[in-house]
């Protein structure tokens, strides 16, 4: 979640405040309170580029306070000027160090950005001041497993599930990064409460067909998967892990899901090999062919050796 989009109220709303602001000012006269609620309105209402033009203006008269930068950050964010909305973040936070908000947009900001690690540093210092807030831990983890430091985000999702006990999508996520350091007992019971929190969340009950599958579960698996797929029907990635887990018991089933695999969305392109590696036991050795070659198309750096060996084997 972005600073942006935190706590915004309903648009219809932010209207109505921000003209009552504009009415309110000239009768009261400027001062930073008036200017800050009023563009922190503007910004909620969608007007950013006057929300911009406004926020500018009073932060010439009042550049020593911290909220008319954030405000400023954020209409800049919605705007899609990132450079902008870190260095009005920036400003807010070493203005006003203590206060979480501003290392929060922060960190989201230099997330969106790439800069991962300065992201995940300004999470942490939003934590001191805040320990135990779930949106700050919640995005320190996002980060942390995009870095590739799954053990730490495993942690951060733990402490929001603790916090968010009835987020099925907390428990979710929680599930999926366990699942992705191969801690399968952990991400079992994780998404076993997700689905159970949130029974049409189609991708709990996938990444749990994922996990039943690594714990050789096979029915369990293909369970999940097929509810998965009643729940989205187009999904791919259902379609192609059900399409594996159905090659030896029914192949003519496999190669339905597969083929949804490749047609579903997102596509899944490596269902190609997969079908031509099943045609080509069935003994149709055509359509072996046509796959291999479409998956080479597709993959151009991948299986080479193999899929040349298998082009090879099958030319007439």
């Amino acid at each position: 979640m972005s600073a942006a989009q935190a706590a915004a109220p309903p648009r219809a709303l932010a209207w109505t405040v921000a003209l009552g602001w504009a009415l309110l000012e000239p009768i009261v006269g400027p001062s930073p309170a008036l200017a800050r609620h009023r563009g922190r309105w503007l910004v909620d209402a969608g007007e950013t580029e006057l929300a911009i033009l406004y926020l500018h203006q009073h932060l010439e008269a009042w550049p020593e306070d911290p909220w008319l930068h954030f405000h400023a950050g954020r209409a800049a964010q919605l705007k899609g000027l990132g450079h902008e909305a870190q260095v009005r973040f920036a400003h807010a936070a070493a203005l006003a160090p203590s206060e979480p908000t501003f290392r929060f947009a922060l960190g989201y900001a230099l997330r969106q950005a790439g800069h991962l690690a300065a992201a995940a540093a300004e999470y942490r210092r939003a934590l001191e001041e805040a320990p135990e807030d779930p949106r700050i831990l919640f995005n320190l983890g996002i980060v942390e497993r995009e870095r590739g430091a799954l053990a730490s985000a495993q942690r951060c999702f733990e402490q929001v599930c603790a916090r968010w006990r009835r987020d099925g999508r907390a428990h979710y996520t929680l599930g999926v990064c366990a699942y992705e350091r191969q801690d399968l007992d952990r991400s079992r019971e994780a998404l076993l409460r997700a689905v159970r929190l949130d029974k049409r969340h189609h991708k709990s009950w996938y990444q749990l067909g994922l996990v039943h599958l690594e714990q050789d579960r096979a029915a369990e698996a293909r369970d999940a998967l097929r509810q998965a797929l009643r729940l989205q029907p187009s999904y791919a990635p259902a379609h192609y892990a059900l399409g594996r887990c159905l090659v030896t018991e029914d192949p003519a089933a496999a190669a339905r899901h597969l083929r949804e695999a490749i047609l579903g969305q997102p596509p899944v392109r490596r269902a190609h090999l997969d079908l031509g590696r099943l045609h080509e036991k069935a003994g149709h050795l055509d359509r072996a062919r046509a796959e291999y070659a479409l998956y080479q198309r597709h993959h151009p750096e991948k299986h080479q050796a193999f899929i040349a060996e298998r082009l090879a084997a099958l030319s007439p």
